[in-house]
């Protein structure tokens, strides 16, 4: 196929404003930044179960800037940008793991087109921000990684 300029159609010039590009900026860190993903099962949902363990691991990775993003009425949360090495999520889901306490299983390490996520499930810890917790499901990726890692497994 020729590239022939007759083809394309002209777009005016875009200029963002400063706060645009800000913002913008901040989308991309947040895409290629580490996030982890805080799933909750319970035999009765506790709303805000999953937003009270990403407080925990933000608090115990001592990322206070970390935004946590909820769904579910809190059974699901988000929490990120993380500070790390976006090749490597294994010693944020470690850590992640080591905040919440209780007991967990081997993890499990998928890699996709926009890199490695790392997965693991336990049973919640005894504490009162886990009330209710029978299992808790945990990811740490990128956000595209995550993103992929969903569509694959939906």
């Amino acid at each position: 196929m020729q590239n022939n300029d007759e083809d394309r159609e002209s777009v005016g010039e875009t200029k963002l404003s400063a706060e645009e590009a800000e913002e913008f900026s901040r989308l991309v860190s947040d895409l290629t930044g580490l996030m982890v993903s805080v799933k909750v099962e319970a035999e009765a949902p506790v709303p805000g179960a999953a937003v009270r363990l990403a407080e925990r691991i933000r608090a115990y990775l001592g990322q206070t800037d970390c935004r946590i993003q909820d769904e579910n009425d809190g059974t699901d949360a988000a929490l990120g940008p993380i500070s790390g090495n976006t090749d490597d999520p294994g010693p944020v889901l470690r850590a992640a793991m080591t905040a919440l306490g209780g007991s967990w299983e081997d993890v499990t390490i998928t890699t996709n087109t926009m890199g490695p996520v790392h997965y693991v499930t336990g049973t919640a810890g005894h504490s009162p921000d886990q009330a209710g917790a029978t299992r808790i499901h945990l990811w740490a990726a990128n956000a595209w990684a995550l993103v992929r890692y969903a569509e694959e497994h939906s």
